[in-house]
């Protein structure tokens, strides 16, 4: 039983600031914001690779993939926080898995299920809670470095500035 996180998700922020656009029309809700935020980064080299429950890397990319993850974050780490369960579903088309986490004091058990043919080759993993916590605000944190270069209009809305 690790401690560290053998599953992972990574933003990889653009490697240049890009010139601010002046977006009057942002939305003011969350999951919009999201949206938009990710459809600019990926007209950027900014990149989000998931691996883990052996496969290395998924299937995934940053204006669909990655604004799902992103929109549940939140919920997720909060549950986690206060010790109660949490998914991130990866509902993309040809990607379709959920992870479930599953705290039980300071561990914490991740499942990945499937809704395609795809068997994944591990799918359980245990490491620590505070491992699995960590990656989670990696990750908000790397998307915010993501937001500060290529949407800083973005970067400055709620819940952004705390990542």
């Amino acid at each position: 039983m690790s401690s560290s996180v053998q599953f992972r998700m990574t933003v990889f922020p653009p490697t240049s600031h890009t010139p601010p656009a002046l977006r009057p029309d942002l939305a003011e809700d969350y999951e919009s914001l999201v949206m938009d935020a990710c459809e600019l980064l990926a007209e950027t080299d900014c990149r989000f690779d998931v691996a883990g429950f052996g496969q290395n890397p998924w299937p995934v990319d940053v204006s669909y993939d990655l604004s799902s993850v992103i929109e549940q974050l939140p919920r997720a780490r909060t549950a986690l926080r206060r010790g109660e369960p949490a998914r991130i579903d990866f509902y993309g088309q040809g990607v379709e898995r959920v992870i479930t986490f599953d705290p039980v004091g300071e561990r914490v058990t991740m499942t990945c299920t499937t809704r395609t043919d795809r068997i994944p080759a591990q799918a359980k993993e245990t490491a620590s809670l505070t491992a699995v916590e960590g990656m989670l605000a990696a990750l908000a944190h790397d998307f915010r470095q993501a937001l500060d270069r290529a949407c800083p209009d973005i970067a400055t809305r709620e819940p952004f500035t705390q990542w």
